[in-house]
């Protein structure tokens, strides 16, 4: 009888020991399966993060606009990023020059040696519209107070395929370390905006949840 009662206690013990180890194997399952899934997920999370919102870019441009406006050099480097810096892009002469900043106080621009917020002496207003395309310039119409721009105010556009590819810094006096850092720059540009009355532009990308300005085009065309 001791020894039927001895039997029966090792089987259920037997049988447990099979029902835990099932149990951790489907744990263990379900663990490989999710971080699988997040493993494969995690780049279409970053994808998304580092998509340009440009449903708030106005308010954020007249953010920045205003800051220039009221002098707020504090605000504006708001709009700077602190790895990467930015560049004005200006033509004392018949070649371009940029040259690279890391905070708003320190620009000192090739006209007069004036800060970066005199632009706001020539850029009065800046009622921002978008556009699929920016308005085509010609010097030929440059007369009579016009611009030379088919179409007169301050617009913005999404299309900066022409100047993520343009090579305009060949021309511009710089080492090979700064030609990368430019181009590398130009490559993360999500939208300009134009000014038409100065033909200024002004060239941000969308970094980490916040618009960035990467270059200030401070050029006059057809004034070399």
């Amino acid at each position: 009888m001791r020894y039927i009662f001895l039997l029966l206690a090792c089987s259920l013990l037997v049988l447990c020991s099979c029902g835990t180890e099932n149990q951790q194997q489907d744990t263990l399952g379900n663990t490989k399966i999710d971080s699988l899934q997040a493993v494969q997920e995690e780049p279409l999370r970053t994808s998304y993060s580092e998509e340009a919102d440009t449903a708030i870019f106005a308010q954020a441009f007249n953010q920045f606009f205003s800051a220039m406006q009221s002098g707020d050099t504090v605000a504006l480097n708001n709009f700077i990023d602190p790895k990467q810096g930015f560049w004005v892009i200006e033509q004392p002469g018949a070649m371009p020059a940029y040259t690279h900043y890391k905070v708003i106080q320190k620009v000192r621009r090739k006209y007069q040696n004036k800060p970066f917020t005199s632009i706001t002496e020539e850029v009065k207003q800046c009622q921002l519209v978008q556009r699929e395309e920016l308005p085509n310039f010609d010097c030929g119409a440059m007369d009579q107070g016009r611009s030379g721009f088919t179409e007169e105010g301050c617009f913005y556009t999404t299309q900066t395929k022409d100047f993520r590819h343009t090579d305009m810094w060949k021309y511009a006096n710089l080492s090979n370390q700064r030609a990368e850092q430019v181009q590398d720059m130009q490559e993360q540009v999500d939208i300009t905006v134009l000014h038409t009355a100065t033909s200024y532009r002004f060239h941000f990308g969308y970094r980490n949840g916040s618009w960035r300005l990467f270059f200030a085009d401070l050029r006059v065309p057809c004034s070399a």
